[in-house]
């Protein structure tokens, strides 16, 4: 085994046996901390003294040997390196001493014997006598060695003992009687140098031949060990060993060896180090450990002297879970209970005092569960959610006031819901009972309700809201908060569940009357603004929820998640997308840092249906297909039909029935259609089978979406415009009569001011008008379109007036609404509306489109290019271009070969959008 920075105590050793040889008895005691390398030291000399040719009789004192009367003793003249006449001299005095009264006269007797045989073995050679953990020897071996060093001094014989740095009463005998002896040596072991650590690598390195770098430098490593030689070797094989499961396994094994080695107040005060988790000073570490303070700070000292220890606390941070590990579990368990109250009388944090009685299992004292509550709002506030929910489940199981409990349990359910809904359910359903029997506050009446909505128990959910109203009187004590709650509730439920609205009861006294601080409440403020904009209609929207969102601020947390969800809605639903979305930015930013998927999921929702208004479908698909990513399918319970519609809605008019039919075929809750989930839903899978021409089904979608809307009294085209896509289709069917009333009656539900919702709805009743009425209808509609932003509905609108002045003749027109409307096709990737435009166009308008690059320079196109590349564009095959212009299909492709090169594209997808000119300012 290599050595390092130990030459020099290998040389004081070889000198004190060359006095030896002189016939000057020598001792030599090497010392050191634990895993320091005194065995080591001392394996190497024993190999030098027997290469010289000295007799070496050598020990090994364990702390299990310490009780056995002579264990060391027999070690040296019993084993198999001492002479046969010393063995049988040794075998005789075991049989001689009764070891029940150790030190009679036949014992003494032989032991003289014994020494007198050893005395004439140092007449022919030096005699070498090592002893390791000295310390550790039993009380009679030790007595008869000091007796034995103190008889052989003017002898050729060498004594070596190693003994660690522990300072107890052995150690101080064995220091006592060797300062007796003239010619004794204290050899102190040190720490390696980063150098020396060095220098130990590279020799194991060569001995294992692995010519590999290191992924750690020699500073990391004497930083992680200390400069101990133990540890610095237990690196190295954990760094070989790269076992992803157990990384620090051999250093962890080094580290305990080490303190086992140690004094048991060294390993004491280890463990109070490794329970602490961070450096406290002295004072604390001592009473947790229960030993005085100075026996606590030489405890420290030693550690430190090892390499294990530094500023108070371990140097790797993995020793204190090698450490703990080592522990009973009962012991564990006793610490951490014991650093828990030391910290709390001491004033520490919640937190701190928290992660100690976690440890524990079990709290019964009063003072920890308002400290557990308290730790777990902390938690929650820095996203700590796992660490939230071990406070909180701790406070409800050691809790036995049936308050304290449910404060608990609510609180719980509200930290498990904002990373997964499906895990909160049974959290949420033990809610019930204590709200049976009053226990629950009226504001977390209204959390445990809306979380049963969620998942769509609404029976039970009426159970709650029911029997917190007749428990509390009604306009009693506190009656004006509760009503305030239910008059919340009752806005929430009109806009997420209006069947179940209807069956909460009036409060006495109606939100409105309620005083200035619900009034300022977010909750309330927002579910009225919503609720008005989904029934009747709202006045100042905009100043009303911009008011509300920037009370919510920037931050997102568990206070202005819903009542910004409420605004962001209430601005999209009134046709202020793109003031929807300058707010919506910065909330979902906001959320993204944050640990809380559900937040996250919602955001994400409400993104990408402000996107889908915008025309924005690749973006309407990729965040209502990451909110559904975030949060499973189950998870999000009736709420699954706002991501699901913006979804299917989007991938169909991209034209991806595949992936629209896979979430438009999928499960889905039954009480999701008693919501206005139910009625995105509805719509949504409607013009999905629309577009599968399952005609029959896709009208049974929407009207049946329009029942409910008018029964619900959310019958507003802004949300959902049933009315112009069932006459579209009841237009397909042939029934002009049917559509044309539905046109109308949307346009007269239609609030003056939704430019969106006014061109969506004009576009409907134009195309029942015929082509002379329908066109000042269709310009209508493009102008509201143009103003409100929404892309595909504008180019969708365009396209009805592309062929409404194809069929008039109106060629330049046509054609200059044509490059409009395919231009904000692709851009959109309606895929099915593009390429219903470019079949639909004519020859001459399809050449249109490669006469000019978007920057309004003429391409370089031959005329039969020209010709050949715009068929190309609208869909046509080369077999069918070549047969329209009776040319060869080889010339087709040498044409397209050519044309390709110059507009810098290598296939037909990219075609159509690089022969795109820009849009034009008006039709």
């Amino acid at each position: 085994m290599a050595l390092t920075e130990r030459t020099d105590e290998l040389s004081i050793l070889e000198e004190m046996l060359s006095e030896c040889r002189r016939g000057v008895g020598q001792l030599a005691l090497i010392s050191g901390p634990a895993g320091c390398g005194k065995t080591e030291v001392l394996d190497a000399f024993a190999e030098r003294a027997t290469q010289a040719g000295v007799l070496l009789l050598s020990a090994t004192a364990k702390r299990s040997g310490a009780e056995v009367p002579f264990d060391v003793l027999v070690q040296l003249f019993g084993g198999g390196a001492a002479p046969g006449r010393l063995r049988a001299q040794m075998d005789t005095f075991v049989d001689a001493v009764p070891w029940t009264t150790p030190g009679d006269a036949a014992g003494t007797q032989a032991l003289r014997i014994l020494y007198a045989e050893l005395l004439a073995w140092t007449a022919d050679r030096p005699l070498v006598i090592m002893v390791d953990d000295v310390q550790c020897a039993d009380h009679e071996s030790l007595r008869e060695l000091l007796d034995l060093a103190s008889r052989l001094r003017r002898t050729p014989t060498l004594f070596v003992f190693t003994q660690s740095d522990d300072e107890n009463a052995t150690a101080a005998l064995i220091q006592a009687e060797l300062l007796r002896n003239e010619h004794w040596r204290r050899i102190d072991l040190t720490l390696l140098s980063v150098e020396g650590v060095a220098a130990l690598v590279r020799a194991q390195t060569d001995t294992q031949h692995d010519p590999a770098p290191l992924p750690l430098s020699a500073a990391d490593i004497h930083r992680l060990s200390g400069g101990n030689p133990l540890l610095v070797r237990a690196v190295l094989d954990d760094i070989r060993a790269a076992d992803p499961r157990r990384p620090d396994r051999a250093f962890g094994q080094a580290l305990v060896a080490c303190l086992h080695r140690s004094s048991p107040e060294t390993l004491a005060v280890a463990r109070g180090v490794a329970v602490l988790g961070r450096p406290t000073g002295v004072p604390l570490l001592a009473d947790l450990v229960e030993l005085g303070r100075e026996q606590t700070r030489t405890a420290l000292r030693r550690l430190e002297l090892a390499g294990l220890v530094t500023g108070g606390n371990f140097r790797n941070p993995a020793s204190g879970a090698a450490v703990l590990a080592d522990l009973r579990p009962e012991a564990r368990s006793w610490l951490h209970q014991r650093a828990a109250e030391l910290l709390y009388l001491q004033g520490a944090s919640a937190s701190t005092v928290a992660r100690h009685l976690l440890e524990t299992g079990e709290t019964r004292q009063r003072w920890t569960q308002r400290l557990l509550r308290e730790a777990a709002e902390v938690a929650t506030a820095s996203d700590d959610l796992d660490f939230a929910s071990d406070c909180l489940s701790l406070a409800l199981e050691s809790s036995l006031d049936d308050h304290e409990r449910v404060s608990a349990l609510v609180r719980l359910a509200g930290v498990v819901w904002r990373r997964n809904p499906v895990a909160a359910v049974r959290h949420v359903f033990l809610l019930i009972e204590p709200s049976r029997r009053g226990l629950l506050s009226a504001r977390q009446v209204t959390a445990v309700a809306k979380s049963l909505v969620w998942h769509g128990m609404t029976g039970e959910a009426m159970e709650v809201i029911e029997a917190t109203g007749r428990r509390g009187g009604l306009g009693g004590p506190g009656g004006e908060r509760r009503d305030g709650e239910l008059g919340m509730i009752q806005r929430w439920l009109r806009s997420w569940h209006p069947p179940l609205a209807k069956m909460v009861p009036d409060p006495p006294q109606q939100p409105e009357s309620l005083d200035g601080a619900d009034l300022a409440d977010g909750r309330l403020l927002g579910a009225a603004l919503l609720s008005e904009v989904l029934t009747r209609g709202a006045e100042d929207v905009v100043r009303r929820a911009e008011d509300i969102l920037r009370g919510c601020g920037t931050e997102v947390d568990e206070t202005t998640l819903e009542p910004a969800e409420s605004a962001l809605l209430a601005l999209l639903y009134s046709d202020q997308a793109e003031r929807a979305l300058t707010w919506c930015e910065p909330l979902l930013a906001a959320a993204s840092e944050r640990y809380a998927p559900t937040w996250n999921a919602r955001l994400e929702a409400i993104r990408g249906e402000i996107a889908l208004y915008q025309g924005d479908l690749p973006n309407a698909a990729r965040y209502a297909r990451a909110a559904l990513d975030r949060i499973a399918p189950r998870g999000w319970g009736v709420a699954v039909g706002a991501p699901l519609a913006t979804y299917i809605q989007a991938t169909t008019m991209m034209g991806d029935l595949d992936a629209a039919g896979v979430y438009a075929k999928a499960p889905v809750p039954q009480e999701m259609f008693k919501t206005r989930f139910g009625l995105r839903y509805l719509y949504a899978r409607g013009l999905y089978l629309a577009a599968c021409e399952r005609w029959h089904v896709a009208l049974s979608d929407l009207l049946t979406c329009g029942e409910l809307a008018v029964e619900w009294e959310m019958d507003v085209p802004s949300f959902v415009p049933w009315r112009g896509a069932a006459a579209r289709l009841y237009l397909e069917r042939g029934d002009r009569d049917r559509a044309q009333k539905l046109a109308n009656a949307q346009l007269a539900r239609a609030k003056q001011g939704l430019t969106r919702t006014a061109g969506i709805t004009l576009r409907a009743m134009a195309a029942c008008s015929g082509t002379r009425g329908g066109m000042p209808l269709l310009r209508q509609a493009v102008d509201a379109l143009h103003a409100s932003g929404d892309r595909f509905e504008l180019a969708s609108a365009l396209a009805d007036l592309h062929q409404l002045h194809q069929a008039m003749g109106e060629r330049q027109r046509a054609n200059a609404v044509f490059q409009q409307a395919v231009r904000l096709a692709t851009e959109c990737r309606a895929e099915p509306l593009r390429r219903s435009l470019l079949h639909q166009s004519s020859d001459e308008h399809a050449e249109s489109m490669v006469t000019k690059q978007p920057n309004g320079g003429l391409v370089k196109l031959s005329r039969a290019e020209r010709r050949v590349t715009a068929l190309a564009a609208t869909g046509h095959t080369n077999r069918e271009i070549a047969q329209k212009l009776y040319i060869t299909v080889s010339t087709v492709e040498q044409h397209l070969t050519k044309a390709y090169r110059k507009l810098n594209v290598t296939n037909r997808a990219d075609l159509a959008a690089a022969c795109m000119p820009t849009m034009a300012d008006s039709a």
